[in-house]
Protein backbone atom coordinates (compact mmCIF):
# COMPACT_ATOMS: atom_id res chain seq x y z
CA UNK A 1 0.00 0.00 0.00
CA UNK A 2 1.32 3.25 -0.81
CA UNK A 3 2.17 5.91 1.36
CA UNK A 4 0.52 8.60 1.42
CA UNK A 5 3.11 11.84 2.29
CA UNK A 6 0.70 14.50 1.91
CA UNK A 7 -1.21 13.48 5.00
CA UNK A 8 2.10 12.82 7.03
CA UNK A 9 3.37 16.47 6.59
CA UNK A 10 0.56 18.19 7.85
CA UNK A 11 0.60 16.16 11.42
CA UNK A 12 4.55 16.89 11.70
CA UNK A 13 3.53 20.27 11.61
CA UNK A 14 0.81 20.10 13.79
CA UNK A 15 2.65 18.17 16.14
CA UNK A 16 5.50 20.10 16.62
CA UNK A 17 3.35 23.51 17.03
CA UNK A 18 1.49 21.86 19.89
CA UNK A 19 5.29 20.69 21.08
CA UNK A 20 6.62 24.50 21.01
CA UNK A 21 3.24 25.61 22.52
CA UNK A 22 3.58 23.05 25.32
CA UNK A 23 6.72 24.02 25.92
CA UNK A 24 5.63 27.86 26.00
CA UNK A 25 2.88 27.13 28.62
CA UNK A 26 5.49 25.48 30.81
CA UNK A 27 7.51 28.80 31.00
CA UNK A 28 4.93 30.85 31.86
CA UNK A 29 4.05 28.66 34.64
CA UNK A 30 7.18 28.68 35.59
CA UNK A 31 7.78 31.86 35.46
CA UNK A 32 4.41 32.60 37.07
CA UNK A 33 5.28 30.51 40.10
CA UNK A 34 9.30 31.95 40.45
CA UNK A 35 7.76 35.43 40.37
CA UNK A 36 6.77 35.70 43.58
CA UNK A 37 9.80 33.89 45.03
CA UNK A 38 12.10 36.10 43.88
CA UNK A 39 9.88 38.58 44.83
CA UNK A 40 10.21 37.69 48.34
CA UNK A 41 13.98 37.07 47.90
CA UNK A 42 14.61 40.95 46.59
CA UNK A 43 12.60 42.49 49.25
CA UNK A 44 14.24 40.41 52.20
CA UNK A 45 17.84 41.87 51.16
CA UNK A 46 16.06 45.68 51.17
CA UNK A 47 15.08 44.85 54.51
CA UNK A 48 18.33 43.28 55.86
CA UNK A 49 20.73 46.08 54.90
CA UNK A 50 19.00 48.91 56.94
CA UNK A 51 18.68 46.24 59.66
CA UNK A 52 22.67 45.29 59.36
CA UNK A 53 23.46 49.20 59.52
CA UNK A 54 22.10 49.42 62.83
CA UNK A 55 23.23 46.26 64.12
CA UNK A 56 27.08 47.62 63.30
CA UNK A 57 26.26 51.01 64.61
CA UNK A 58 25.50 49.43 68.17
CA UNK A 59 27.85 47.07 68.31
CA UNK A 60 30.68 50.01 66.98
CA UNK A 61 32.85 50.03 70.27
CA UNK A 62 33.43 53.87 70.30
CA UNK A 63 29.68 54.59 70.42
CA UNK A 64 28.64 51.90 72.66
CA UNK A 65 28.57 53.86 76.07
CA UNK A 66 27.53 56.90 74.01
CA UNK A 67 28.86 60.20 75.28
CA UNK A 68 29.89 63.55 73.80
CA UNK A 69 33.30 66.02 73.78
CA UNK A 70 33.02 69.43 72.69
CA UNK A 71 35.69 72.04 73.26
CA UNK A 72 36.00 75.74 72.61
CA UNK A 73 39.00 78.73 72.22
CA UNK A 74 38.43 82.00 73.71
CA UNK A 75 40.45 84.89 74.53
CA UNK A 76 43.00 83.84 77.45
CA UNK A 77 40.10 81.19 78.23
CA UNK A 78 39.29 77.52 76.93
CA UNK A 79 35.95 75.85 77.67
CA UNK A 80 35.21 72.17 77.51
CA UNK A 81 31.84 70.53 77.83
CA UNK A 82 30.72 66.71 78.40
CA UNK A 83 27.91 65.16 78.73
CA UNK A 84 26.09 62.41 81.64
CA UNK A 85 24.85 59.90 79.90
CA UNK A 86 26.42 56.60 80.26
CA UNK A 87 24.34 53.48 78.33
CA UNK A 88 24.83 50.12 76.49
CA UNK A 89 24.05 51.20 73.05
CA UNK A 90 20.29 52.56 73.42
CA UNK A 91 19.89 51.37 76.34
CA UNK A 92 21.08 54.42 79.53
CA UNK A 93 22.34 52.93 82.07
CA UNK A 94 23.90 55.60 84.44
CA UNK A 95 23.71 59.68 84.51
CA UNK A 96 27.32 60.64 85.42
CA UNK A 97 29.57 63.26 83.95
CA UNK A 98 31.75 62.06 82.16
CA UNK A 99 35.80 61.27 83.18
CA UNK A 100 37.92 63.95 82.69
CA UNK A 101 41.94 64.32 83.97
CA UNK A 102 43.31 67.09 85.24
CA UNK A 103 46.33 67.07 85.68
CA UNK A 104 46.80 70.59 86.51
CA UNK A 105 44.35 73.93 87.03
CA UNK A 106 45.58 75.27 83.12
CA UNK A 107 44.88 71.34 81.48
CA UNK A 108 42.38 69.17 80.50
CA UNK A 109 41.77 65.76 79.09
CA UNK A 110 38.17 64.95 78.29
CA UNK A 111 37.51 60.91 76.24
CA UNK A 112 34.59 59.66 74.66
CA UNK A 113 34.78 55.79 74.06
CA UNK A 114 34.39 52.73 75.19
CA UNK A 115 34.50 53.28 79.33
CA UNK A 116 36.68 50.39 79.89
CA UNK A 117 39.36 51.85 77.53
CA UNK A 118 39.23 54.89 78.93
CA UNK A 119 39.53 53.98 82.21
CA UNK A 120 42.65 52.29 80.89
CA UNK A 121 44.01 55.09 79.27
CA UNK A 122 43.67 57.42 81.85
CA UNK A 123 45.23 55.50 84.42
CA UNK A 124 48.25 55.04 81.92
CA UNK A 125 48.20 58.43 80.96
CA UNK A 126 48.43 59.08 85.39
CA UNK A 127 51.22 56.55 85.47
CA UNK A 128 52.86 58.61 82.82
CA UNK A 129 52.89 61.81 84.19
CA UNK A 130 54.04 60.88 87.69
CA UNK A 131 57.38 59.27 86.40
CA UNK A 132 58.03 62.17 83.72
CA UNK A 133 57.34 64.92 85.60
CA UNK A 134 58.34 63.44 88.87
CA UNK A 135 55.29 64.87 91.07
CA UNK A 136 52.25 62.38 91.84
CA UNK A 137 49.44 63.77 89.52
CA UNK A 138 45.78 64.59 90.20
CA UNK A 139 44.53 67.41 92.50
CA UNK A 140 44.94 67.92 96.31
CA UNK A 141 42.64 70.38 98.42
CA UNK A 142 43.39 74.12 99.32
CA UNK A 143 41.22 76.68 100.28
CA UNK A 144 39.75 78.93 97.61
CA UNK A 145 36.82 81.23 97.14
CA UNK A 146 34.01 80.56 94.86
CA UNK A 147 33.82 82.43 92.21
CA UNK A 148 30.46 84.27 90.58
CA UNK A 149 29.08 83.46 86.73
CA UNK A 150 26.11 83.10 85.33
CA UNK A 151 25.57 80.67 82.34
CA UNK A 152 22.25 79.37 80.52
CA UNK A 153 19.71 76.93 82.19
CA UNK A 154 21.30 78.47 85.86
CA UNK A 155 24.69 76.65 85.94
CA UNK A 156 26.62 77.72 89.12
CA UNK A 157 30.30 78.27 89.14
CA UNK A 158 31.94 76.35 91.27
CA UNK A 159 36.26 76.48 91.61
CA UNK A 160 38.21 72.93 91.49
CA UNK A 161 41.08 72.13 94.01
CA UNK A 162 44.79 73.15 93.10
CA UNK A 163 47.72 71.17 93.39
CA UNK A 164 49.29 70.54 96.60
CA UNK A 165 52.79 71.20 95.21
CA UNK A 166 52.61 74.42 94.01
CA UNK A 167 56.59 74.66 93.02
CA UNK A 168 56.57 71.07 91.15
CA UNK A 169 56.75 71.22 87.57
CA UNK A 170 53.67 71.06 85.14
CA UNK A 171 52.98 69.05 82.18
CA UNK A 172 52.13 71.60 79.09
CA UNK A 173 49.16 71.22 76.90
CA UNK A 174 51.64 70.33 74.44
CA UNK A 175 53.64 67.56 76.02
CA UNK A 176 50.34 66.53 76.93
CA UNK A 177 49.28 66.06 73.53
CA UNK A 178 52.03 64.97 72.54
CA UNK A 179 52.22 61.88 75.27
CA UNK A 180 48.79 60.96 74.53
CA UNK A 181 49.88 60.38 71.01
CA UNK A 182 52.50 58.32 72.18
CA UNK A 183 50.23 55.65 74.68
CA UNK A 184 47.97 55.38 72.01
CA UNK A 185 50.00 54.77 68.89
CA UNK A 186 52.15 52.49 71.31
CA UNK A 187 48.87 50.04 71.56
CA UNK A 188 48.30 50.09 67.77
CA UNK A 189 47.84 46.14 67.49
CA UNK A 190 45.59 46.39 69.98
CA UNK A 191 44.46 49.74 70.41
CA UNK A 192 42.22 51.39 72.77
CA UNK A 193 38.89 52.44 71.93
CA UNK A 194 39.30 56.04 73.27
CA UNK A 195 39.28 59.50 71.16
CA UNK A 196 40.96 61.78 73.73
CA UNK A 197 40.93 65.74 73.75
CA UNK A 198 43.20 67.66 75.13
CA UNK A 199 42.58 71.57 76.06
CA UNK A 200 44.52 73.84 78.02
CA UNK A 201 46.35 77.31 78.55
CA UNK A 202 49.57 77.50 77.49
CA UNK A 203 51.31 80.87 78.22
CA UNK A 204 47.99 81.91 78.43
CA UNK A 205 46.90 81.17 74.79
CA UNK A 206 44.32 78.81 74.09
CA UNK A 207 45.61 75.09 72.66
CA UNK A 208 43.01 72.81 71.51
CA UNK A 209 43.99 69.25 70.32
CA UNK A 210 41.81 65.94 69.57
CA UNK A 211 42.87 61.93 68.93
CA UNK A 212 41.86 59.36 66.79
CA UNK A 213 42.30 55.60 67.85
CA UNK A 214 46.05 55.69 67.30
CA UNK A 215 47.47 58.71 68.13
CA UNK A 216 47.03 60.97 65.33
CA UNK A 217 46.34 64.78 65.76
CA UNK A 218 44.37 67.39 64.96
CA UNK A 219 44.64 70.62 66.42
CA UNK A 220 42.52 73.51 65.97
CA UNK A 221 42.23 77.33 67.15
CA UNK A 222 38.74 77.44 67.52
CA UNK A 223 36.89 74.25 68.72
CA UNK A 224 37.48 70.18 68.48
CA UNK A 225 35.15 67.59 69.19
CA UNK A 226 34.54 63.77 69.33
CA UNK A 227 31.72 61.22 70.51
CA UNK A 228 28.19 60.05 69.47
CA UNK A 229 27.28 63.53 68.45
CA UNK A 230 30.48 64.82 66.78
CA UNK A 231 28.41 65.29 63.33
CA UNK A 232 25.74 67.52 65.17
CA UNK A 233 28.55 69.16 67.15
CA UNK A 234 30.78 69.99 63.64
CA UNK A 235 27.55 72.17 63.12
CA UNK A 236 26.33 74.09 66.16
CA UNK A 237 30.22 75.00 67.13
CA UNK A 238 30.48 76.23 63.64
CA UNK A 239 27.26 78.38 63.86
CA UNK A 240 27.83 79.66 67.34
CA UNK A 241 31.62 79.94 67.64
CA UNK A 242 33.32 83.30 66.87
CA UNK A 243 36.87 84.64 67.95
CA UNK A 244 37.98 86.27 70.71
CA UNK A 245 35.12 85.41 73.45
CA UNK A 246 35.53 86.78 77.08
CA UNK A 247 35.16 83.80 79.91
CA UNK A 248 31.44 84.30 80.42
CA UNK A 249 30.46 84.48 77.17
CA UNK A 250 32.78 81.21 75.86
CA UNK A 251 31.00 79.51 78.95
CA UNK A 252 27.45 80.66 77.34
CA UNK A 253 28.37 80.31 73.63
CA UNK A 254 29.95 76.31 74.31
CA UNK A 255 27.02 75.43 76.50
CA UNK A 256 24.57 76.37 74.00
CA UNK A 257 25.93 74.99 70.90
CA UNK A 258 26.66 71.91 72.93
CA UNK A 259 23.13 71.58 74.41
CA UNK A 260 21.79 71.72 70.88
CA UNK A 261 23.87 69.04 69.25
CA UNK A 262 22.56 66.63 72.15
CA UNK A 263 19.18 67.32 71.68
CA UNK A 264 19.65 65.80 68.04
CA UNK A 265 21.29 63.05 69.28
CA UNK A 266 19.78 60.31 71.32
CA UNK A 267 22.73 58.83 72.30
CA UNK A 268 24.21 61.72 74.35
CA UNK A 269 22.60 64.14 77.00
CA UNK A 270 20.78 64.01 80.22
CA UNK A 271 22.63 67.14 81.28
CA UNK A 272 26.36 68.64 80.80
CA UNK A 273 29.18 69.83 82.47
CA UNK A 274 30.88 73.01 81.48
CA UNK A 275 35.09 73.17 82.53
CA UNK A 276 35.94 76.53 82.23
CA UNK A 277 40.26 77.40 82.39
CA UNK A 278 40.56 80.90 82.81
CA UNK A 279 43.89 82.47 83.66
CA UNK A 280 43.87 84.67 87.45
CA UNK A 281 44.58 87.93 86.98
CA UNK A 282 47.77 87.64 89.30
CA UNK A 283 50.20 85.14 89.27
CA UNK A 284 50.13 83.07 92.36
CA UNK A 285 51.04 79.35 93.16
CA UNK A 286 48.09 77.68 91.75
CA UNK A 287 50.00 78.45 88.50
CA UNK A 288 47.86 81.41 87.42
CA UNK A 289 44.61 79.50 86.02
CA UNK A 290 41.77 78.03 87.51
CA UNK A 291 39.15 76.09 86.49
CA UNK A 292 35.26 76.99 86.91
CA UNK A 293 32.23 74.25 86.83
CA UNK A 294 29.48 75.13 85.08
CA UNK A 295 26.26 72.75 85.41
CA UNK A 296 23.74 72.29 82.50
CA UNK A 297 20.40 71.06 82.50
CA UNK A 298 19.14 69.15 78.96
CA UNK A 299 16.06 69.09 77.71
CA UNK A 300 15.92 65.14 77.73
CA UNK A 301 16.63 64.98 81.55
Amino acid sequence: MPINCTNREPMCSRGKMRSSEYYLHRKRRRSAVLSPACFVVVSSLFVSFPSATVTAQQQDPQTLNGGSVLAMAGKGCVAVAVDKRFGSGPQTVNISPRHVLAPNPSLLVAFTGLDGDVRSLSEELSVQISAKVGRESGFGFEDSESIGGDVENGGNALPLPVPVSSSSRRISPRSMAALTSHVLYSRRKSPYYVEPIVAGLERGCPFLCSHDLIGAQSKSDSFVCSGAASKSLYGTAQAFWHPNMQPDELARVCGRAFLSALERDCLSGYGAIVYLIVANDTEDKGGGCRIIEYDLACRND
